[in-house]
């Protein structure tokens, strides 16, 4: 049964999502720490990303929790593909709370930092076991999302300003190697899934 797939498989969603995800952050960080904007008007657009953030924090981490329960990926592909999405989950629904109430960010930014650092080692291993068509990309991926996770209480120091160019291009370069990754997957799952039929079907 060549080319068939044999798992329930819904990366390539996930990645592009994480792609549009990770400009939409870009976009939010260059709004909030590098342009001058009218700081009430900045409240109500703030706002308006904090409703994006939680709703899509929500399916991520919804998704991921599914993902370690139910083991859908083969072997230890679950634990590298499914463990990080539960924590991109959990660091966009924080982002999408103190946006909408507007609390300050200094304690979400320390929290992302933490959830940050599996994030590097996920990468790490990817690379070492060669996982994925591309673990140099993949691994590339997860250590531009994971460095600039660590590093983001940074924004909320002197440095922020010099900071915000770094993260917008590591963003920009993580954002652009997902939906690349994601688009990929998204022509070779098709083809994999093409002679499927449900049991009923």
């Amino acid at each position: 049964m060549k080319n068939v797939a044999l798992f329930v498989d819904t990366l390539d969603i996930q990645l592009m999502l994480l792609g549009g995800g990770l400009l939409v952050i870009a976009y939010w960080v260059l709004l909030n720490f590098l342009l001058n904007n009218d700081q009430q008007k900045l409240m109500e657009i703030n706002r308006g990303f904090g409703y994006f953030f939680m709703t899509l924090g929500i399916y991520a981490f919804a998704v991921g929790l599914w993902g370690t329960f139910v083991w859908p990926l083969p072997s230890s592909y679950n634990i590298v593909l499914m463990d990080p999405l539960t924590l991109y989950g959990i660091a966009l629904m924080a982002l999408g709370f103190v946006n909408i109430y507007k609390v300050p960010i200094i304690g979400v930014l320390s929290g992302i930092a933490i959830l940050s650092i599996p994030i590097i080692v996920y990468g790490i291993a990817i690379v070492h076991f060669g996982l994925t068509n591309s673990p140099t990309g993949a691994g590339a991926l997860y250590l531009l999302i994971g460095i600039n996770g660590l590093l983001s209480p940074i924004l909320q120091t002197r440095a922020k300003k010099y900071w915000s160019y770094i993260a917008i291009i590591l963003l920009i370069l993580a954002a652009l190697l997902s939906f690349y990754i994601g688009i990929a997957a998204t022509f070779e799952h098709i083809e994999g899934w093409r002679s499927w039929a449900p049991f009923y079907g």
